[in-house]
């Protein structure tokens, strides 16, 4: 959509995902988003897979992939100071703020009290508002390796073990959760197929 260029993409599923990481894993030229990090096989005509598609593992020569909930989990929480995990992936223990900017411990959520919306500070929900930040739009809030808005934003997939199965997983909170939708501690696991404006990777 206009003006949503540096957003994070929404309304993909797991399978869309694996698809971009084929696509990155094959160059971004080649067109080929069936084979790479991960191998569908035949397709349908809506673009699913024929057979069983849900949960499948990454190749071993996989060079972009969708990362394991152990990998996403390190690259959000872990605190190199002492080996210890964060409980928000903006390198603190104390909820998170929600102000755009360079500020410490700021992320895209909905705070409480007063469920208050970071990108309009306001309390009012409208439909026709864009309630993603820019990634990155929190400068002041990476994670210990860097990353932005692994607290916030979108859910992001994870492939859980990697292991073949039939659900995948999702972490982070997104700009409509609460506080406990960000922490460490809480996950979901949903369906290949589930996809939502909430839900990015």
């Amino acid at each position: 959509k206009p003006g949503r260029g540096n957003n994070p993409v929404i309304f993909v599923n797991w399978l869309d995902a694996i698809r971009f990481a084929n696509w990155m894993h094959n160059g971004q030229f080649s067109g080929d988003t069936e084979t790479g990090a991960y191998t569908l096989g035949p397709v349908g005509p809506t673009g699913v897979p024929l057979g069983d598609w849900t949960g499948l593992p990454r190749n071993d020569d996989a060079i972009w992939w969708i990362p394991s909930e152990d990998e996403w989990y390190k690259a959000a929480y872990y605190n190199p100071g002492d080996s210890t995990y964060w409980s928000y992936a903006t390198q603190s223990n104390s909820t998170p703020g929600n102000v755009i900017g360079s500020g410490a411990n700021q992320a895209n959520y909905r705070t409480s009290p007063g469920d208050i919306f970071s990108v309009t500070q306001s309390g009012s929900y409208s439909s026709t508002q864009n309630y993603l930040t820019d990634v990155g739009a929190f400068s002041g809030s990476a994670s210990a390796y860097g990353t932005f808005d692994q607290s916030g934003n979108t859910y992001d997939w994870n492939d859980l073990t990697g292991a073949s199965g039939s659900s995948r997983g999702l972490r982070g909170g997104d700009w409509f959760s609460g506080a406990f939708g960000l922490s460490s501690s809480f996950r979901y696991t949903f369906v290949p197929s589930f996809e939502n404006d909430i839900i990015g990777f």
